[in-house]
């Protein structure tokens, strides 16, 4: 019966029986994928192919071309299976179509996507090429692009492999139903309990699971201790001797905060003069329960180590991890030749992507909380007495740092200045001051009010005078081929501003704009952000130390000295970041 069954079956689509055909075959018969759906996955995988912000491994190219050609098959079925109700209705004659017409269909959509898939690719590589030499980074060649073909392939052939399971789990629900009720009301029904068990299954169960992993996993993490990094010997140094908080309880990014930067000698060898030991205060997320508590701790241990009484004080919120960019401390300690103090808390033992997706609230409220258990400590002591109080952050740190002030004049009230690097989109005061840029200006790098009070600087690559006509200065450096700064959700499905605006020197000038799948691109790109070398994607380097000098100037800095120290900074950015791919 069954191969009675097979061979009829087979027989009224025109095609051979299951049992004549390999297991490849069968494999693919299986499959049946739909001649729509192949249009958008050929059309996506060949735009994922596109120029992108920053350079990618042949490997993660083909990743994400996968995953884009599966977004594009599910959009194609999408819009064939409309187009396909509204024909059904005019013209239903043109729903069945002769063999020839199939055989010419299929051939014609393969030969296309073949020819398209060739010339993408090649290009692909070309531009690989010439975004690598901006960025000097070395390049591996074009063969290795054409291995994406296959893993892309992989990918997509997986992914619908998984969707025809589902389609399958609904057909059988749907059957199961017709029993009871009426056709149609079984095929809703059918899709609303696969497609609601399924969504629960992401939401009520992966989802957390995974998060939950994560958690875990990144907590075991925040336990270990780089190799190199010891308990620090200075009393102005958390962990070290006479410190509130013990070295375990600081994490892995804290003990690597405090455990490394410039020492006195290495300070006073570079400027000649009689140099302090500066301060770096630091609590891990682990010596309190709440981020008020930990905020009040670190003050405590900001006083302790002496942190009131030095120029400068910085307020740095971290990133997800707990890390405070050393790039950033060192350049302000040999600025101000370690009269300086940094404080810093951790708030979440997830690296800045996992946190910005799965929770935002905390950094903000981490970002707010420290900022005012610090700004009612300082100020409580006579003005005369205050050290400049600046706000730094980076990433999703710049962020947090945001949230702790209303507006522009709530911030210049309250502080004597503020840089944020690599700002989100998401960053309450840039959203703010990009809105109402001067006409004229680009939304990448808005002048606001003239930039007078505040400017946007897009690194060493875009020189600019970094001079203000009025203070406290508010200074973003964010870089044209950041893509930390440039994502949005709104990528999906609007045109940007910046897209049509002149790209910065190190983005192709190419680079264009398409539905979903630039989106996508720039969401790649920042898994890849800080891989390349210092002064390009989100990773900062010399360029900190022009940053400090215009937001923080010291009052006795020699200005010969600065190129000296941008280079100093930016081998020990470029040492930490490592060779590209």
């Amino acid at each position: 019966m069954t191969q009675l069954l097979d061979r009829g079956a087979s027989a009224r689509r025109g095609l051979p029986s299951v049992r004549e055909i390999p297991v490849l075959g069968r494999f693919l018969l299986w499959l049946r994928p739909d001649y729509g759906g192949l249009i958008g996955a050929a059309c996506f995988f060949c735009w994922s192919l596109t120029p992108t912000l920053l350079p990618r491994t042949w490997i993660y190219q083909a990743l994400v071309s996968g995953l884009t050609a599966t977004i594009g098959y599910a959009l194609g079925v999408l819009i064939a299976w409309m187009v396909r109700l509204i024909v059904r209705r005019v013209r239903p004659d043109l729903l069945t179509p002769s063999r020839r017409t199939r055989l010419i269909a299929w051939w014609g959509l393969a030969g296309t996507a073949s020819v398209a898939a060739a010339w993408y690719l090649a290009d692909n590589a070309a531009w690989q090429t010439e975004l690598r030499a901006l960025m000097d980074v070395d390049s591996p060649g074009p063969n290795h692009y054409l291995l994406i073909l296959l893993v892309a392939g992989a990918v997509f052939v997986v992914f619908l492999a998984l969707a025809r399971l589902l389609r399958g789990a609904s057909r059988r629900l749907r059957r199961f139903f017709a029993r009871w009720v009426p056709p149609a009301v079984a095929l809703v029904a059918s899709v609303l309990c696969v497609g609601g068990l399924t969504f629960w299954s992401w939401t009520g169960l992966l989802y957390p699971w995974l998060l939950g992993v994560a958690n875990d996993a990144f907590a075991a993490v925040n336990m270990e201790t780089e190799a190199g990094n010891n308990a620090p010997r200075s009393v102005t140094h958390s962990g070290g001797p006479g410190s509130l908080v013990t070295w375990d309880s600081l994490g892995r990014k804290g003990r690597e905060f405090v455990s490394s930067g410039p020492t006195v000698d290495e300070l006073t060898a570079f400027s000649g003069r009689p140099a302090r030991d500066p301060v770096r205060a630091y609590v891990g997320m682990d010596s309190a329960e709440t981020p008020a508590g930990l905020a009040s701790l670190a003050v405590r241990e900001l006083e302790r180590a002496g942190g009131f009484d030095r120029q400068v004080l910085v307020v740095v919120t971290t990133t997800g991890t707990g890390w405070v960019d050393g790039a950033a401390a060192d350049a302000l300690e040999y600025l101000y030749n370690g009269d300086s103090a940094i404080v810093a808390m951790q708030y979440s033992y997830l690296p800045s992507w996992i946190s910005f997706v799965a929770d935002q609230e905390q950094v903000r409220l981490a970002g707010q909380a420290l900022f005012e258990a610090v700004h009612e400590a300082w100020l409580e002591r006579p003005p005369s007495q205050r050290p400049k109080l600046i706000v730094y952050g980076e990433s999703l740190g710049a962020m947090g740092s945001a949230s702790a002030f209303d507006s522009l004049d709530d911030l210049r009230s309250k502080v004597d200045g503020a840089l944020w690097v690599g700002s989100p989109s998401r960053h309450s005061l840039r959203t703010e001051l990009t809105e109402r840029r001067d006409p004229g200006s680009p939304a990448r790098l808005p002048v606001v009010d003239g930039g007078r009070e505040v400017k946007f600087w897009g690194g060493w690559q875009e020189p600019m005078d970094l001079e203000f006509e009025d203070g406290p200065p508010v200074l973003f450096l964010q870089h044209a081929s950041d893509p930390v700064t440039l994502w949005s959700w709104d990528l999906m499905f609007e045109r940007p501003e910046w897209i049509d605006e002149e790209h910065g020197p190190d983005v192709l000038p190419n680079l264009d704009w398409y539905p979903f799948v630039t989106f996508w691109q720039v969401t790649a790109d920042m898994a890849l952000s800080a891989t390349v070398p210092a002064g390009h994607g989100h990773n900062y380097g010399g360029e900190l130390v022009d940053a400090w000098l215009a937001v923080a100037p010291p009052a006795d800095w020699p200005a010969e000295r600065t190129e000296e120290l941008r280079d100093m900074v930016h081998s020990f950015q470029d040492q930490k970041t490592g060779p590209f791919g």
